[in-house]
C-alpha cells in the first residue's frame, strides 16, 4: 500500500508550504506559472502519464486503474487551467477576494 494511503491523517495536511505561503496561496500560484507555462505543465503531465500506460507497470496493470489515472490527469488539467485563470483575474485585480 502506498505510505499516502497508510498514513492518511499525515498527508492529508498541507506539508510542503510555508508559513506565509499559507496566508497567502496565491503567490504560490503565481510563482508556479511564472516557473512553467501551462503548455508545459499539460506536456509534463501527459509524458507521467503515458509513460505509466506504455511500461511494465504493475500499478496500472488493470482497465480500471488505467482509467482511474486518466480521470485523475483530466481533474489535474482542469485544476491547472483554473489555477491559471484565478492568476491572471488577480493580477488584473478582478478577484478582490483574493487579495493579500
Amino acid at each position: 500500500m502506498s505510505q499516502f494511503l497508510d498514513k492518511k491523517e499525515l498527508f492529508d495536511r498541507i506539508l510542503l508550504l510555508k508559513e506565509d505561503e499559507k496566508q497567502y496561496p496565491m503567490g504560490v500560484i503565481e510563482r508556479f506559472f511564472n516557473d512553467y507555462r501551462l503548455h508545459e505543465c499539460r506536456d509534463t503531465l501527459w509524458s507521467m502519464v503515458e509513460t505509466c500506460l506504455t511500461t511494465d507497470n504493475a500499478e496500472f496493470n488493470a482497465p480500471e486503474e488505467r482509467g482511474n489515472l486518466l480521470q485523475r490527469y483530466r481533474d489535474f488539467e482542469r485544476f491547472l487551467e483554473a489555477g491559471h485563470l484565478l492568476l491572471q483575474e488577480h493580477l488584473r485585480g478582478n478577484s478582490p477576494a483574493l487579495e493579500k
